[in-house]
């Protein structure tokens, strides 16, 4: 590369000089404009474009999100599993997103659009509670392999998206007479979507997916086995393919491949931990070699130093064994006759070093940062924060799981939920009328909220008193507030309800005894405030009095005792106020 251009720069001195010989306006003018180039190339508009010196080897490429991804696609899937395995950080991470977006399952209200299907309430709500049968008596029953419900399910797959990158997942039908439904998930690890080798000159196939013209998915080859269980299967098996075409019939998924889509004409997904893997490594390894650094360092605990010659402190300072080998060690009360000559010398290694504990932190924070997640998630440490920052680094982390909830339920929850719909009405046990419309079912028969799991409150107090005040406020419903913790608002009431028949079946109160209404809260904290605001004129009065009769009282020669007193019983009514409110 510099080879090419002293050569180019050669040539073109030599046309100046050539030019500037015959016309040296000519040759002026073109040195001049070159120098031009030059320096706009060195100093334009955006530095960070900029190639001088301290730039020249930032090169980056230029290729499609397929040509930079697909050719190392396999090593950043290998190096984020092998993260997950074996960093701490890493694998906590990934417990802590899998944890707060799935933790016990997103689950599904039926929301049958009654408008839309012109149907009354009654009816609507008869096959709401019938939908909901039906997704209660499948969920045991959701995986193929019989290992997983499909709140399971719904962990591995965000668990292999985070690892992996992608999730793939074969919807079947099984012909099984101890299954209620056929609809069975098959989860298919990314290794084995694969391009077959007689087919790696096909351009319309990138690495195991067929592409269209409007680069829509056609179809998928997956291999028979892993091309990694070769303990378990021949070779032979392993170069086996199936391959599945991406829709069927009416347009019906027969493969749902899960990935975020960061650039168009992505085919394939990019692992969570992609920008920074290096920064987990670079760290595991740091603290592994402080980590050796510090026990070497535990195993000194005093040197012996000796004016004598070494042969005469080794035969005569030492105790062997039968082997002949010496016997260096110290015992709890030991007493060490030195020879003459020798002293001890104590050692007090500095290990770990000052700077490792604020180092490692900024690593977290730059890694925190890159995947959009709060420091003290990412480092399971609130020792640096105080309330406000610890609920505002929640409420974010928050925001951010609410996003990735809502994006699998509509990925993949959503699509399950229809298919299983429909084979429940194929099978009688969802009568209505109209359910099909141009051979698909009505969207509106399948719609459907879905439920993610809550999180605590951080102030429950505070919270709570705004959530019943945002539903007063008609600003929130109890729908809403019940699906921010994780709840269903319909068996809410219906739990309430059952109580409430209980406790008159028992004839118990209708409140303990002691406790107070939200209303009865609301006056007493009302009630308060009235006699605090009444005591605080009252001792503005009273000082007013005193400064208008202190200087007489000065002259009279008499104290002041009356007042002083007056303001004593007003401060004592405050506190008393304060300690009972």
């Amino acid at each position: 590369m510099k080879t090419k251009q002293k050569i180019s720069e050669k040539l073109s001195n030599g046309i100046d000089n050539v030019i500037s010989f015959f016309s040296p306006k000519a040759g002026f003018k073109r040195r001049m404009y070159r120098e031009a180039i030059n320096v706009s190339q060195k100093f334009g508009a955006y530095k960070g474009a900029s190639r001088d010196r301290l730039r020249s080897s930032w090169l980056p490429g230029g290729g499609s999100a397929d040509q930079d991804l697909l050719p190392e696609l396999a090593d950043i899937r290998e190096r984020s599993r092998d993260l997950n395995r074996n960093d701490a950080h890493a694998a906590g991470i990934t417990s802590t997103m899998t944890t707060n977006v799935i933790g016990t399952g997103i689950r599904p209200q039926s929301r049958a659009d009654k408008e839309d299907l012109g149907i009354n309430e009654e009816l609507a709500n008869d096959f709401q509670k019938k939908a909901e049968r039906v997704w209660k008596r499948w969920l045991p029953y959701a995986d193929a392999g019989e290992r997983m419900d499909f709140y399971e399910i719904q962990q591995l797959v965000d668990r292999q998206i985070l690892e992996n990158g992608e999730a793939i997942i074969v919807p079947l039908m099984l012909k099984d007479k101890g299954r209620p439904y056929s609809l069975a998930l098959q989860l298919i690890e990314s290794d084995r979507l694969n391009t077959p080798t007689d087919k790696r000159g096909d351009k319309t196939i990138r690495s195991g997916v067929r592409i269209g013209e409007k680069g829509e998915p056609i179809s998928y080859f997956i291999q028979k086995t892993h091309p990694g269980d070769i303990q378990h299967r021949s070779i032979e098996e392993a170069r086996q393919y199936i391959e599945i075409q991406a829709k069927g019939e009416y347009g019906r998924k027969n493969i749902f491949h899960l990935y975020y889509v960061l650039r168009s004409g992505q085919t394939r997904g990019l692992p969570f931990f992609a920008p920074v893997l290096t920064y987990f490594k670079d760290l595991a390894e740091y603290v592994e070699a402080e980590l050796v650094a510090a026990r070497i360092a535990a195993c000194f605990s005093l040197f012996i130093t000796s004016e004598s010659s070494m042969d005469v402190a080794v035969n005569s300072a030492y105790e062997k064994n039968a082997s002949g080998q010496l016997v260096e060690s110290l015992e709890p009360g030991m007493i060490k006759h030195l020879i003459p000559g020798e002293s001890i010398t104590s050692f007090n290694p500095q290990r770990p070093s000052a700077t490792f504990e604020p180092f490692v932190d900024r690593i977290l924070k730059a890694i925190s940062a890159a995947l959009g997640l709060p420091y003290e998630l990412v480092a399971k440490d609130f020792s640096k924060t105080n309330y406000s920052s610890a609920r505002a680094a929640l409420l974010e982390a928050r925001r951010y799981f609410k996003v990735r909830q809502e994006w699998l339920a509509q990925k993949l929850c959503q699509p399950v939920w229809e298919m299983l719909l429909e084979e429940a009405y194929l099978k009688g046990e969802l009568v209505v009328e109209n359910f099909y419309e141009k051979g698909k079912p009505k969207p509106a028969w399948l719609r459907a909220r879905w439920i993610s799991p809550g999180w605590s409150w951080v102030d429950p107090l505070k919270e709570v008193k705004a959530s019943r005040e945002a539903i007063a406020g008609n600003i929130s419903s109890l729908a809403d507030e019940a699906a921010g913790q994780g709840k269903d608002w319909e068996e809410i009431l219906e739990q309430r309800a059952r109580e409430e028949q209980k406790r008159k079946e028992l004839d118990l109160p209708e409140m303990a005894a002691g406790s107070k209404t939200p209303k009865d809260e609301e006056d007493e904290e009302v009630k308060q405030e009235e006699e605090i605001r009444q005591i605080l004129e009252d001792a503005e009065e009273v000082s007013e009095r005193n400064e208008k009769l202190s200087g007489e009282i000065a002259k009279m020669g008499n104290d002041n005792g009356i007042l002083k007193k007056e303001l004593s019983d007003i401060k004592t009514r405050l506190e008393k106020v304060l300690v009972n409110g």
